[in-house]
């Protein structure tokens, strides 16, 4: 009867901590580290997030004794969680009638299955196995327990599955099973003590601690006694097992600082190596699930496929405290026979796995050849849908006659002449949302990105560049989108359509171009076009105007590199002429870690003469580059966004086109993003201090959900997005994505998949052309790229530049720390210092997230996010994302109330007034078909636009900042910065509109050139179009 009641209140105690701690901690956590997955530098060596930081400089020791402080932060609440649920197994088990089953496989199965939900790490779970034991249960169960608790839960399952081939997860899953039901009922076959003394041995805890037994015991008298033998059964576990957990934290420690997972990189598994990586993987005492995670990283560090068999199964299944434990609990042979029988099939495992591995790729080079024995003798030419080929190519640029809009001059005051356009009728949507979305080729925009294999070569897949400015000056802002076949120029039709102009592109002509923009380098006031190429360099096609002549093309040095991913433009030195940062990019798929082929640039123009200058800090792989002034300090400072390994670099500007790199000790910058896209400054809450958003890869799912493109869950997603009616492609051309996916991820290579499905033999080809391509660097083997026909241009060249990256090392100490899979939002403080209030303002999420900008667009006075996102190597199609400004506080969601709701694939867009009454309107380039453009149908709030030009500096004043003054007493204000850079692969015209609500004019306008100068207009100025104020 005693008993009873007391098991009662110790079973309700131990449901409600495991409840507790699965809800409240253990699955959010775990479920945050399948977020993470995908990451490939960890700051720490045991543990996913490092809370204390190495300082700059420190020796081993106190590198050693930092990971081990990180290991005992980031392990306290399992093992705080794993003594408690210990001390209460022993004092419920103790309660009960000790008849366990003599089936040492029916006790295994039956320790599988309280373990597997338990969701604890190897080392946590160890005192709950120790609990198990000693409250009278069998080795075998105790011991199945502990192994399946950290490697069988369904989260680390999810993971597993999600992101290693399946035959990796299957052999992992398979060896667990022979480990638990197998290997420990045989082991447990010999425990001698238990064997002999079952029925005898008196329970640890009631010998210890003499508890009374009391015939009969009121509910509340077994309560007090369930308490006092719960706090004398975790006393009994803790002493036994927590000296030993500081120790196992020390030691781990020691040993991956001594021995580092890097080393095997290169390396060839064979039983040598493999012995040695099996036991450093077994006796390292890592979190739950963070196992998977250092598997992956260094799976994508191009770590052997045997060696990352060895570790996904060494690694979380057994450690040095889990040794410790066993040896304590049953015995000191028990725990070395366990230690070694982990190593040894973790050793065959990874053989295995090597051997299937290099089976596979024999067979796959086999049909490779056979398919390339059997192709036609003919030589290969560029086929595109977007070539012109109705003849010879143009001499002369020509423009479509418009009628420019009239402007009436205000007046001239103070060197400055204000002239003004009023705004057309605003349109207005019948659907009752803002935005109505109309398909470019209505429009005219007739580009559209062709879906083939060859659009999966990094880094094609990321998307092509779109800019907008008026080229001809007839004061309706035009369009320029980056093609395969250099660029395409599309007119604005006085705002009823776009035309594509017959544009003479010389030297451009069928160049593979990424990126675009309309800037004016020679500062003649004509717009010229900026085009980054994959591997065949930089140039500037030269605006001739309305002059009749033969544009020129003007090479722009760019050292050589791969690609030019990022573009900013800026005049840094003050002559008048805009300068340029190069932010550079060599394959960073396939390379991902730094290397000097992928340095950055400052390029100084002279009307046209150009003079290179490396930029400062770790080469990363580049996507984004903002000149912008951070400190107010009217020099431009420089922001450049890296994806990958390197974290984001800043620099402060100090004049006459120097920079001085922003350190993490100097406190300005707390935290940046580690795959950033996007860049852009704004002033989000109308204090007059700039505001900086980096666009991340911020999945709501979770990157390992969605990069698990052969699962059943992602190949769904696939099928309902194809079958949803609302994308841009045919049904059967979005099956083809969907088998492209598949087919050329660079990151899930299934090589058992087959390019045949595509059915169009120069589409098998060119598919086949890019495995064996990314095969090669898969396998670090030069030698496949021989196999490639050069006439493949692409694939070839990927595959060639690969083996010609300049890999280097590069101290970190000084860089500013970043977050994974999370969108960052800084606020500017007046002491020029950010701070992170990214969860405060609701927009850490906006999936894969590339260009992203500020901007008013329902001219409510508040800017807001439009956010586009999509990638082609996944299945999960999510929308695109419009954060809606709440008047400064936070962000709200909300891209389908204002029509903005698309689950295609896109990467660019430009802000547009494309029809110029007063509302902001969007070009948005698709991954895999034509663009869409958005009309925007707000009609109800008043808005003003300001166009600069300068005439003692840059023109189109670049660099320029603008501050209204409007409301009571002139209360109100905002702030813009006219620029040329940042976002992705977008360039929007130079021109600052502004929503002003309600408000009918500005009371005030601020005018801070680019050379620091400043004029004010202290008049009214009615709200309702367009002013453009000159500079003499």
């Amino acid at each position: 009867m005693i008993r009873n009641r007391r098991v009662v209140f110790v079973a309700v105690f131990c449901l409600c901590v495991a409840v507790g701690f699965w809800l409240m901690s253990r699955y959010p956590a775990l479920s945050s580290k399948a977020a993470m997955s995908g990451t490939e530098a960890f700051e720490d060596k045991l543990s996913h997030e490092a809370h204390f930081h190495v300082p700059p400089g420190a020796d081993l020791t106190t590198r050693i004794m930092y990971t081990t402080l990180n290991w005992y932060e980031t392990n306290w609440k399992g093992m705080s969680f794993g003594l408690v649920l210990a001390g209460g197994f022993l004092a419920l088990l103790s309660y009960l009638p000790k008849k366990p089953s003599p089936n040492r496989f029916r006790n295994s199965l039956l320790g599988m299955m309280v373990g597997t939900p338990l969701g604890v790490c190897v080392n946590c779970v160890a005192p709950i196995a120790k609990g198990i034991y000693d409250a009278g249960s069998r080795m075998e169960t105790a011991l199945a327990v502990m192994f399946s608790s950290p490697t069988l839960n369904i989260v680390v399952l999810t993971m597993l599955f999600s992101i290693f081939p399946f035959y990796m997860a299957v052999l992992k899953v398979g060896a667990t099973f022979l480990l638990v039901l197998l290997i420990v009922p045989f082991i447990s076959k010999n425990a001698p003590i238990r064997k002999r003394n079952e029925e005898k041995k008196p329970n640890p805890v009631f010998d210890a601690c003499d508890v009374e037994v009391v015939e009969k015991e009121s509910w509340g008298e077994a309560f007090v006694g369930a308490v006092k033998d719960f706090f004398r059964s975790f006393k009994y576990i803790f002493v036994r097992t927590f000296p030993l957990m500081l120790l196992a934290g020390l030691m781990g420690a020691v040993l991956s600082h001594l021995i580092t997972l890097d080393r095997f990189i290169g390396l060839q598994p064979d039983v040598r190596n493999l012995s040695v990586l099996a036991v450093l993987g077994t006796f390292l005492p890592l979190p739950i699930a963070f196992d998977i995670m250092l598997t992956q990283a260094m799976m994508m560090s191009k770590l052997a496929d045997g060696f990352v068999m060895t570790l996904l199964f060494t690694l979380g299944t057994f450690s040095v405290y889990s040794a410790m434990v066993v040896s304590r609990t049953f015995s000191t042979w028990v725990a070395v026979k366990l230690f070694v029988i982990v190593a040894v099939v973790g050793m065959g495992v990874g053989l295995a796995a090597d051997k299937f591995s290099s089976y596979r790729h024999i067979q796959w080079l086999e049909q490779y050849d056979a398919f390339v024995a059997s192709a036609p003798k003919e030589p290969l030419v560029k086929v595109s849908a977007n070539l012109n080929t109705g003849g010879s190519p143009p001499e002369r640029m020509e423009y479509v006659p418009t009628s420019p809009r009239s402007s009436e001059l205000l007046f001239e005051e103070d060197g400055l002449r204000v002239a003004f356009t009023p705004h057309g009728k605003r349109n207005r949507n019948e659907t009752g949302k803002m935005f109505r979305s109309v398909p470019g080729p209505e429009m005219g925009i007739t580009y559209s990105n062709e879906l083939t294999p060859r659009n999966f070569i990094d880094p094609f897949y990321f998307g092509r560049g779109v800019a907008s400015g008026d080229l001809n000056r007839d004061g309706w802002v035009d369009v320029v989108a980056a093609t395969d076949n250099g660029f395409e120029a599309y007119q604005n039709v006085e705002g009823r359509r776009f035309e594509k102009l017959d544009v003479p592109l010389g030297e451009i002509a069928g160049k593979e171009a990424i990126s675009v923009a309309v800037v004016d380098l020679d500062n003649d006031g004509w717009l010229d076009v900026f085009v980054t190429t994959f591997h065949e360099g930089n140039y500037l096609w030269h605006n001739p105007g309305k002059s009749g002549k033969t544009p020129q093309v003007v090479r722009v040095p760019n050292g050589d590199t791969v690609l030019t991913s990022a573009l900013a433009f800026a005049d840094v030195n003050g002559d008048g002429f805009l300068d340029i940062a190069n932010g550079n990019y060599h394959l960073g798929i396939l390379t991902r870690t730094p290397v000097t082929n992928a340095a950055n640039q400052l390029v100084l123009n002279d009307n046209l003469e150009f003079e290179v200058k490396p930029l400062p800090g770790i080469p990363g792989q580049t996507h984004t580059v903002l000149f912008t002034d951070l400190n107010g300090d009217a020099v431009q400072d420089l922001t450049v966004g890296n994806d990958y390994r390197v974290a984001d670099t800043y620099y402060f500007g100090e004049g006459g086109g120097a920079f001085r790199k922003i350190k993490r000790q100097d406190g300005v910058i707390p935290i940046t993003t580690e795959n950033t896209m996007s860049m852009d400054t704004g002033d989000i809450d109308n204090d007059l201090v700039p505001d900086l958003y980096l666009a991340n890869i911020g999945m709501s799912r979770g990157i390992d959900v969605v990069s698990n493109i052969f699962g059943t869950f992602m190949q769904e997603r696939g099928r309902t997005f194809c079958d949803g009616g609302t994308q841009v492609l045919a049904r059967r051309e979005c099956d083809t994505l969907m088998q492209l996916v598949t087919l050329l991820n660079p990151e899930k290579q299934d090589i058992h998949e087959r390019c045949s499905v595509l059915g169009n033999r120069r589409d098998i080809g060119d598919c086949m052309v890019t495995r064996m391509a990314l095969l090669a660097t898969r396998n670090d083997d030069p030698e496949l790229c021989d196999r490639i026909d050069p006439g493949h241009v692409l694939g070839y060249k990927m595959c060639d530049l690969y083996f010609e990256a300049d890999w280097k090392q590069y101290n970190r100490d000084e860089e500013i720390p970043f977050r994974s899979m999370s969108n960052v939002m800084l606020k500017g403080n007046t002491d020029h210092t950010m701070e992170d209030v990214s969860e405060m303002m609701g927009v850490t999420t906006a999936e894969w997230s590339w260009n992203a900008r500020w901007v008013d667009l329902d001219n409510d006075e508040w800017q807001d996010l439009y956010v586009v996102n999509g990638v082609l190597i996944t299945q999960e199609y999510t929308s695109n994302n419009f954060f809606h400004n709440q008047q400064g506080k936070t962000f709200l969601q909300a891209e389908e109330e204002f029509g903005l709701q698309d689950f295609d694939h896109s990467s660019t867009y430009t802000y547009i007034d494309f029809d110029r009454d007063g509302d902001l309107d969007l070009v948005v380039n698709t991954l895999y078909g034509p663009f869409k453009i958005y009309i925007n149908g707000e009609s109800e709030k008043r808005s003003i636009t300001f166009r600069l030009q300068d005439g003692q500096g840059n023109r189109n004043c670049i660099g320029c900042r603008i501050t209204l003054h409007y409301g009571p007493e002139g209360g109100r204000h905002q702030m813009r910065e006219i620029r040329a850079g940042g976002g992705f692969h977008s360039f929007d015209a130079a021109f600052a509109h502004f929503g002003l609500g309600a408000h009918d004019f500005v009371s005030r306008v601020g005018i801070r050139w680019s050379d620091g100068t400043t004029s004010t207009i202290s008049r009214p100025m009615a709200a309702g179009g367009e002013y453009l104020i000159s500079r003499n």
